[in-house]
C-alpha cells in the first residue's frame, strides 16, 4: 500500500471528533493566524529573553517558529512527523528494513486492549505524535503486567489534547493520534545511542549524540561535525560528553541526505546498534525552537543555513 492509499484509510475528522477534550486545553487550530503569531512570539520571548520578529527571523531557533507556523511543504508533512506514517515514507525512499520493525498500531484503547494478549513479551510502546521521549513505555515482561495497570495512562496518549496535533506546528495538523508497538532494541532503555543529524536542503551540517536518553538525570548531548570532530557547543543545560564515531556513520550521512532532500530543514534521527542502523524519526522542529545553543554564534550559523521564504 502506498502513502496516498494509506492516507485515504485514515478517518481523521471522525476520530478527532471522538477525542477532543477542551476542558484543559483548547483546540489551538481554532485560533486566528494573528493569535497564533502572538502566542509564538510571547513564548519565544519567555524562553529566549527577547522578542523576535516572526516575519524576519534570523537565527535557527527564530526560523523554527516561522517554520512551525507557515511552512507547508508538499501539503502532507504528517508523513514525516507521524511515527507511524514515517515508516512508510522511509520505505518509499530507501526500501524495506530501515526503520524499527512494527508490531502493531492502534487508534483507540479498546483495540489495543483486545490485541494485548497477542503481543510479544518484550516491546516498546509509544505515542505516534509526541517527542522529547514523552509517552514511551518499555515492556520487558508483558506476562507480569495487567493491562488495566497501564490503561489509564496509555489511553491519555490517544487524546487529541495530549498530542502535538494540538499545537502550532503545521506538520501535525492532519496527523491522527495513534499508539504503536515496535520491536525492543537491545540496550535502548539503559544506554541509548541516539544520533541526530541536522540537515539543510538535503545537506547534513552537524550531528549530536545523546547518551542516557531515558535517564532521570537527563541526557548527555555532544555535537560533532560531519568528520566527527567534536564541536564546542552546548545544548540547553545538557552536559557534554565524548563518543567514538558510530559504526554506521557514513551510512547515516547518506540516508540523511536522501530523507532530507527537498526540505529547508529536517533533523534525521537514528538508533545505531552493532548489527544494524535504524531511522528512528524525522524531526522538523527540534526542541520546539526553544532550547538554547551555546555559543549563540552556533544558533546564528545554523540560521544562515536555514533557507526560508518569508
Amino acid at each position: 500500500m502506498n502513502l496516498k492509499q494509506l492516507l485515504k484509510k485514515i478517518p481523521v475528522i471522525e476520530e478527532y471528533a471522538k477525542r477532543r477534550d477542551y476542558e484543559k486545553k483548547p483546540d489551538l487550530r481554532l485560533l486566528s493566524l494573528e493569535e497564533k503569531k502572538k502566542a509564538l512570539m510571547d513564548k519565544y520571548e519567555r524562553k529566549a529573553g527577547y522578542r523576535m520578529d516572526l516575519e524576519h527571523p534570523k537565527t535557527f531557533t527564530e526560523k523554527l517558529q516561522w517554520y512551525k507556523l507557515y511552512y507547508e511543504g508538499d501539503g502532507h508533512l504528517e508523513r514525516l512527523v507521524d511515527k507511524y506514517l514515517m515508516k512508510e515514507y522511509v520505505k518509499e525512499k530507501l526500501g524495506e528494513g530501515h526503520t524499527i520493525p512494527l508490531i502493531g498500531a492502534w487508534t483507540n484503547i479498546k483495540d489495543l486492549e483486545k490485541d494485548w494478549p497477542n503481543l510479544p513479551e518484550e516491546f516498546c510502546l509509544k505515542s505516534t505524535l509526541q517527542s522529547e521521549a514523552k509517552c514511551i513505555k518499555f515492556i520487558h515482561k508483558k506476562s507480569s503486567i495487567e493491562f488495566k495497570s497501564l490503561k489509564k495512562e496509555v489511553e491519555q496518549w490517544f487524546l487529541f489534547k495530549n498530542t502535538l496535533a494540538n499545537s502550532y506546528c503545521r506538520a501535525y495538523t492532519n496527523a491522527l493520534p495513534r499508539v504503536l508497538a515496535e520491536q525492543y532494541l537491545e540496550n535502548v532503555k539503559n544506554q541509548l545511542f541516539d544520533y541526530k543529524l541536522f540537515c539543510f536542503d538535503g545537506k547534513p551540517f552537524c550531528a549530536y549524540v545523546a547518551q542516557e536518553h531515558f535517564s532521570e538525570k537527563g541526557s548527555t548531548i555532544t555535537f560533532y561535525d560531519m568528520e566527527w570532530n567534536k564541536l564546542d557547543v552546548q545544548y540547553g543545560a545538557h552536559e557534554v560528553g565524548d563518543m567514538p564515531k558510530p559504526k554506521h556513520w557514513e551510512e547515516m550521512i547518506e540516508i540523511a541526505k536522501k530523507l532530507s532532500a527537498g526540505f529547508p530543514h529536517i533533523r534525521v534521527d537514528f538508533f545505531d546498534t552493532d548489527k544494524k542502523l535504524y531511522v528512528a524519526e524525522l524531526t522538523m522542529y527540534p526542541g520546539g525552537g526553544y532550547t538554547h545553543y551555546y555559543p549563540e554564534s552556533f544558533n546564528e550559523k545554523m540560521g544562515d543555513l536555514f533557507n526560508i521564504t518569508t
